[in-house]
C-alpha cells in the first residue's frame, strides 16, 4: 500500500513537471506593438499587414478605410498584436518590412476615403524591419 501510494505521488509528480514544460499553444501568445502619440491632437493609424486587411509594403493605402483605427489619444497598446512569433510574422510579409501609417483624426473624419488615398493625405509612414522593431523595444512613437 505504501509502495503504491509512493508510486502514485511520484507519478504525480512527473506528470506535472511533464506538463509544466510544455510549450503553450500559438493562440496563448500575443505579441505586440505599441503606438505612442506624442501629437498635440488625436491621430488614427493603418499596419499594412495585408490580406483580407489590406496591402503590404511597397504598396501604398488600401482601397477601404475598413482597417483603419481612427481617433486614438496618446497611448495605444497594444497598437498591433499577432500571435505569431515576430520571426515568423516577418517571414510571411513578401518583403520583410511592415509599413504603419498615421493620419489625423481630423483629416479622417472631414474627407472621404477615396481622396485621402489619393491624395496621400497622411502624416507619417514607417517602414520597419524586424530589427527596427528590436531596436525601438516594439514600440512605435509618433512624431
Amino acid at each position: 500500500m505504501k509502495t503504491t501510494l509512493m508510486s502514485m505521488s511520484l507519478l504525480g509528480f512527473m506528470l506535472i513537471m511533464l506538463c509544466s514544460k510544455c510549450e503553450k499553444a500559438a493562440m496563448d501568445y500575443s505579441y505586440e506593438i505599441n503606438l505612442i502619440s506624442n501629437a498635440e491632437h488625436s491621430i488614427g493609424y493603418y499596419f499594412a499587414v495585408g490580406g483580407k486587411y489590406g496591402t503590404f509594403y511597397p504598396d501604398s493605402l488600401p482601397e477601404s478605410n475598413e482597417y483603419i483605427i481612427y481617433d486614438i489619444g496618446k497611448v495605444l497598446r497594444p497598437g498591433f498584436e499577432s500571435h505569431l512569433k515576430w520571426e515568423d510574422f516577418f517571414k510571411e510579409l513578401p518583403n520583410d518590412t511592415l509599413s504603419v501609417f498615421i493620419f489625423h483624426t481630423d483629416t479622417l473624419n472631414k474627407y472621404p476615403w477615396e481622396k485621402i488615398r489619393d491624395h496621400y493625405m497622411i502624416l507619417e509612414r514607417y517602414d520597419l524591419s524586424l530589427v527596427d522593431l528590436k531596436q525601438s523595444d516594439f514600440t512605435l512613437t509618433y512624431p
